[in-house]
């Protein structure tokens, strides 16, 4: 299933931004402006709207990167064999190491990650691929 958090908040923001146009129609601004004045309003604040969207995004792109820039490449290979849904011992065995040595690296990836089982192990591979 696919993380719908950053929709969500570009949908908060657009929101925000509609009431913020309401509230200037209800004091009434534009009838005291001229109307380039107006315009030129509604741009500034689409583009700093749009510059909220973008920092945003890149912050949940930067904070990925840095979850990827945890895991050592091996557990990188094990985290998509994972998602995959490999069980350890067919890890272990395309890996050419012990089921233990699987273990552990499994647990070195949850306790990094902060994930708890392989449903979540495999949200977050599909989430680091996607960035």
């Amino acid at each position: 299933m696919k993380n719908y958090l950053p929709i969500f908040r570009i949908g908060i923001i657009t929101a925000m931004v509609i009431v913020l146009f309401e509230i200037i129609n209800l004091f009434v601004v534009y009838n005291y402006l001229k109307l380039d004045y107006y315009l030129s309003l509604v741009a500034l604040v689409f583009l700093i709207t749009g510059l909220l969207i973008n920092s945003i995004s890149a912050r949940d792109k930067n904070h990925i990167r840095r979850q990827t820039d945890l895991l050592t490449n091996k557990e990188m290979q094990i985290l998509g064999l994972i998602a995959k849904g490999k069980t350890n011992k067919e890890i272990a065995s395309a890996q050419f190491i012990e089921v233990s040595t699987v273990k552990t690296h499994i647990n070195n990836i949850y306790s990094k990650l902060s994930i708890h089982n392989r449903r979540e192990a495999r949200i977050k591979f599909n989430e680091m691929e996607s960035k």
